[in-house]
């Protein structure tokens, strides 16, 4: 806890910055500045009234008057600044932005009006705002090539990245400004030179450390000795001695503390002056001297309030607290601590908030208020979230922004391409008049002339078409936004139960076609992209068949729903086969849609699919009334339709034509009065596609699908060895051999597989081996996967399992009867082998995350990684046996598995998946970390300590204990003094 708010010390320097005027030159009389500056004056020496100093406005009135840049600037900074004392930061911003309105960008002052906003909305923590107005004073630097205010722009810039964390961009900007200063004659060895290496070293502590920022520090020194700035000296004595802690050469800190304290104590409320104070309070408080830093912490907190800043305030309250939390005085603690997040959520100060709350929790652990913690924890996920939920939405409004200027860029290229063109008209009408009048004499030369303008026309056609097809493209992709905002509303609007049919209806009819106008749009981006030459063909190796297994298999579902004789024919595939999955899936999934669609209650679709001199073939037939001869040569025209009382076919045919024609294939209908069918003939040997259409093998590794598989696969798994990086286990359930095989093939190369071919299997190898994820179809045999997934959530040794449910059921109620069994997420077929293999990632990256808290955790905390309530009575069956049994030195994993009622090998894998160590290595972490709590809080002897954690070898406790913290017990209490 030492630590906690001392990574806020460095923000002291940059509470708010003081400001230098730049002087100039004056069109009015010596007399009228000379009289404002004195009205300035008397405003100054006024400003303990409780009313805001009549001088200042007298100032502003006379300066506005005779058009005196420099006077309105003073007058509005004096304002701003009165008001902020007396008020608060906002009203200050107010009147800086008045100052804004009454200067021309031309102005000088411009620039430093600009960048107090900044360093306000800096000050609130709204680095945003910050950030807006500090980069437009660059911008209008850099336009007037004002190399100090351009430095002066890029200071503050940095510093309020600094403020906000964000060390990268921060030493960018300090860099930026230094590299200004070097290169400048005035600049170089100036006082701002000397400032901006003082906060480079500040950037270069905070991320690599005191060691290099030391040469900074000395850096900014020399330049303040050189140009005579004792002030400058003593303040960045302050940063040196902080480095000087760091090396524990206490003493010398001290004296330089000391010294800068002396000298800046004549000006208390500034900046260097509190940031010395609080630097030297560390130092006490590390020395033990426990008094003389309780002075300085409250000195601190007492200047902050002094100055009305809030954000210094609520560091100050946040340093007070730690410092009681590190001297035992809990209660003080306690109460800053509250005092600063009751000052954070005033202010919606979040990134203080989070760690008072941290600092909180802490507090309440070690004083043993077990249920305050819990309450206060869960103020602090939510608070986490909600600093989530605002990185989210700024990152929107940005990608929006980005969009939107892209957009207006494109329609401003379409407008100048049509002025381009109308110009050269006019400029071909001209040469043709030309060439007319001089026909016999040049003919050569107009013939010249009339080819090149054909080819320029031609040319900006060309780009005229594409700005076109790209400006369609995005707004087909606006389309989706109000799709989404009626889709969501109406769905909303059917789960109410009171309904009545017929709004019932209405709304399932206004849902129906959103859905089909969503599909169109999909459909026409995907032409468009065909037209223009973006979509290309990937092919790659794949288990055809089994790929067209699993989409077919999706429609089974809607098939019989309309009671329809849905059959599939297949034979063998090859073992190697080369095609696009991408492209095929859009094209089986439009036209058995349709074959669905279109075929009445109660017919009959067939599908056959085959391989035949290296081509794929695959018939749709279904019953229903066929097309004319007429309707036969129109089918394929996008928007068709075969008469005015029927639905056309709308853009899905088009563009499975589009697509076979892209994969090199063909396609062909056949109809008659009760038949339609539909064959299509596709290319599936390598050397038919060029190399640009082949997807290279470390690009698609994520998509390679394997032809066989055995039917269950285990590998030897060592289940003691720590520095064994096995594989995952995967179990695969699912009754459809060629979707087990396809998934299989999917996660092969990353994963150690396990299949089953229902569900009654499935759990019966779940219990046995225990993997690290289950995907499972739903609708299986003898027991389905609802079933498979209550049993094992409701079984202690595999409930922490994350399932995966894979169906052909479509629509939500089928998604939430899913949900609600406790899976962990649900997909429905067909579905896209990237989705796939994320969600699987997502999930075992879920559970290292969960690994990760465990190795942090000085105590077994159950509730922390735990999944669910059946996993933390688990933990703390495991927590409540450590706790009366760890000690002894004959307490083994055999002894812990007969605690918990599992075997060795069960208990091995669920403690692998909840910490990331088999059993024997999670006990004697367990009996480290219980050494390590004795070596800091109790007197036992060091020699001692090995026996009294239950290891019988000190030999071996302190090899064990040096792999773990990297030093020896003796080392490790050594450093605690």
């Amino acid at each position: 806890m030492k630590s906690y708010f001392t990574s806020l010390l460095f923000l002291c320097l940059f509470h708010s910055s003081g400001q230098n005027t730049l002087k100039h030159k004056s069109l009015i009389s010596k007399e009228d500045s000379l009289k404002i500056a004195n009205l300035l004056e008397f405003g100054e020496q006024a400003q303990d009234t409780i009313n805001l100093p009549d001088y200042f406005q007298q100032a502003l009135i006379l300066s506005k008057k005779l058009h005196y840049n420099y006077g309105i600037f003073k007058s509005y900074n004096k304002i701003a600044y009165w008001k902020k004392i007396n008020f608060n930061s906002d009203s200050a911003i107010v009147w800086f932005k008045k100052g804004i309105t009454e200067l021309p960008d031309t102005s000088a002052d411009m620039y430093y009006l600009l960048t107090n906003i900044g360093n306000e909305y800096k000050i609130q923590s709204k680095y945003d705002s910050a950030l807006y107005y500090i980069n437009r004073e660059i911008q209008l630097a850099t336009k007037s090539n004002n190399k100090k205010m351009i430095v002066y722009g890029y200071e503050t810039l940095g510093n309020t990245y600094f403020n906000n964390f964000e060390h990268d961009n921060a030493f960018v900007s300090y860099a930026m400004a230094d590299s200004i200063c070097e290169s400048n004659i005035t600049l170089n060895y100036s006082k701002i030179h000397a400032e901006i290496q003082n906060y480079l070293g500040y950037v270069v502590r905070a991320t690599q450390g005191y060691e290099k920022a030391l040469k900074y520090y000395e850096k900014a020194k020399q330049i303040y000795e050189e140009i005579n700035n004792t002030d400058g000296v003593q303040q960045i004595n302050t940063a040196i001695a902080q480095a000087y802690i760091s090396f524990n050469r206490n003493q010398e800190a001290l004296d330089l503390l000391n010294e800068s304290i002396a000298f800046q104590e004549k000006i208390p409320i500034r900046n260097s002056y509190s940031y010395a104070v609080i630097v030297r309070g560390f130092l006490l408080l590390k020395m033990e001297r426990y008094a003389e830093a309780e002075k300085d912490y409250l000195l601190y907190y007492n200047l902050a309030v002094k100055t009305n800043d809030k954000s210094f305030q609520r560091r100050g309250l946040g340093y007070l607290a730690s410092f009681y939390a590190d001297i035992g005085n809990y209660d003080k603690a306690i109460n800053n601590y509250k005092k600063t997040i009751q000052l954070c959520k005033a202010e919606n100060d979040i990134g203080i908030e989070i760690m008072a709350i941290e600092g909180l929790i802490s507090v309440y652990t070690v004083t043993k208020k077990y249920k305050e913690a819990v309450e206060t924890y869960q103020e602090y996920v939510a608070l986490l979230e909600q600093r989530e939920k605002r990185n989210i939405k700024k990152q929107t409004n940005n990608l929006e922004a980005k969009y939107q200027a892209q957009k207006k860029e494109k329609e401003i290229s379409i407008l100048k391409t049509q002025n381009d063109l109308a110009e050269q008209e006019k400029k071909n009408q001209l040469s043709l008049l030309l060439a007319v009048i001089l026909l016999l004499t040049f003919a050569g030369l107009f013939l010249f002339f009339l080819y090149r303008n054909r080819q320029k026309t031609n040319r900006k056609l060309r780009e005229l078409d594409q700005l076109k097809s790209d400006f369609f493209t995005n707004i087909s992709h606006e389309f989706r936004t109000p799709l989404t905002l009626i889709s969501g509303p109406v769905q909303s609007l059917l789960n109410q139960a009171e309904l009545s049919s017929e709004d019932r209806n209405n709304l399932v009819m206004i849902q129906r076609n959103s859905d089909r106008l969503t599909d169109l749009v999909s459909q026409l981006l995907d032409i468009s992209k065909l037209e223009s030459g973006i979509l290309k063909l990937r092919v790659l190796k794949g288990n055809l068949m089994a790929f067209i297994g699993t989409i077919i298999d999706g429609f089974a579902f809607l098939a019989n729903q309309k009671q329809i004789n849905f059959t599939h024919k297949k034979t063998s595939s090859p073992t190697e086969t080369w095609f696009d999955h991408d492209v095929l899936e859009k094209i089986l999934v439009n036209l058995l849609s349709n074959a669905i669609k279109y075929t009445p209650d109660e017919g009959s679709v067939r599908i056959k699919t085959f391989i035949e001199d290296n081509k794929l073939t695959f018939r749709i037939k279904n019953t229903g009334s066929g097309f004319s001869e007429k309707e036969m040569e129109k089918i394929f025209d996008r928007f068709y339709q075969v008469n005015d009382t029927q639905q056309g076919v709308g853009v899905g045919l088009a563009l499975v034509k589009e697509l076979v024609y892209l994969h090199k294939g063909q396609i062909s209908v056949i109809s008659n009065p009760n038949w339609t069918t539909f064959t299509v003939h596709i290319p599936i040997r390598k050397e038919i596609y060029n190399r640009a259409e082949i997807v290279s093998k470390a690009f698609s590794d994520f998509q390679k699908p394997k032809t066989s598989l055995p039917p269950l696969i285990i590998s030897k798994r060592k289940t003691e060895n720590p520095n064994n990086h096995e594989k995952p286990l995967l179990l695969i359930v699912d009754d459809n051999p060629d979707v087990r095989t396809y998934i299989g093939g999917l996660f092969s190369e990353s994963y150690t597989l396990l299949l089953a071919e229902n569900g009654s299997v499935g759990i019966a190898i779940a219990i046995e081996h225990i993997p690290d994820i289950i995907i499972s179809d739903i609708m299986m045999p003898v027991t389905d996967g609802i079933s498979l997934c209550n049993t094992l959530k409701v079984d202690e040794r595999t409930s922490h399992i994350p399932i995966i449910l894979l169906t052909a059921k479509a629509g939500e109620e089928h998604e939430l009867t899913g949900i609600k069994t406790g899976a962990d997420d649900y997909i429905t077929k067909p579905f896209k082998e990237e989705l796939l293999k994320l969600k699987v990632e997502n999930k075992i990256a879920t559970r290292k995350k969960l690994q990760e808290r465990y190795r942090q955790e000085i105590i077994l905390t159950p509730k922390n990684i735990a999944v669910n309530s059946i996993d933390q009575k688990f933990l703390e069956k495991i927590k409540i046996e450590l706790d009366t049994r760890l000690i002894e030195p004959t307490f083994g994993v055999e002894d812990l598995s007969q605690a918990v009622g599992m075997s060795r090998m069960q208990l091995h894998r669920k403690l692998k998946a909840f910490t990331g160590f088999s059993a024997s290595e999670f006990i004697r972490t367990q009996r480290l970390k219980l050494a390590a709590q004795l070596l800091k809080n109790s007197d036992i002897n060091i020699s001692e300590i090995g026996y009294s954690v239950g290891f019988n070898n000190h030999a071996y406790f302190s090899k064990c204990f040096k792999e773990m913290y990297q030093c020896t017990p003796s080392e490790f209490a050594n450093k605690l003094n």
